[in-house]
């Protein structure tokens, strides 16, 4: 009689001990989905992250630069275009010459505005332009004054300073023009009307 009751209280034991181990197997995948579902969530995030937007870059800056001056690639030689940070602000400076002119830029690297420009033509001469009292060949102030507001989009004479003046022996009109918000800064050639120097920023700027 014993020996009936130590089998079945073995037997029992084991049915048990099974179940335990079938409980364990079944809670296993639970945790390890657990365990996937944020490895997942991170991965999502981080595609995101990369799929975000960069600043313009440099050579999106020439093509600003190049497309408001008129002018082909191919036509121009780059001497510049480097990141730089003026004022807590990044913008590309960007600097090309085309022919005998000297063009400057600064770009914001974030929107793509032309924050300043200028160009100028270097060793310009023009014969006839001549530093003595005869102004006879000259083209006066009043034609000076409509080659520069020509290229001011509705700024009128009221905005518009100009003077003759000599440099390095060449007779010029220099002045400015202030409209909305930009001061334009340029010279004239005073015997052939050809702009030698343009120079643009905001009235803001120092």
């Amino acid at each position: 009689m014993k020996k009936i009751l130590f089998t079945v209280l073995m037997v029992g034991l084991l049915v048990i001990s099974v179940a335990g181990c079938a409980d364990t197997d079944d809670t296993t995948p639970s945790t390890a989905d657990e365990a996937i579902s944020p490895t997942i969530s991170a991965n999502s995030s981080t595609d995101e992250t990369t799929a975000s937007p960069d600043n313009m870059t440099a050579d999106r800056a020439k093509e600003i630069a190049l497309s408001h001056a008129g002018l082909a690639e191919a036509n121009v030689t780059f001497v510049t275009a480097k990141l730089d940070t003026e004022d807590g602000k990044q913008e590309y400076e960007i600097e090309f010459y085309s022919g005998n002119t000297e063009y400057d830029y600064d770009i914001d690297a974030s929107t793509g505005e032309i924050l300043s420009y200028d160009y100028d033509a270097e060793n310009y001469s023009a014969s006839g332009s001549t530093q003595s009292g005869d102004n006879s060949t000259y083209i006066g102030e009043e034609k000076a004054k409509s080659i520069a507001l020509e290229k001011v989009s509705g700024a009128t004479e009221s905005d518009i300073r100009l003077y003759l003046d000599y440099e390095d022996g060449m007779a010029v009109y220099e002045g400015s023009i202030v409209f909305d918000s930009m001061e334009y800064e340029f010279e004239i050639d005073a015997t052939t009307g050809t702009i030698v120097d343009w120079n643009v920023e905001s009235v803001f700027d120092d």
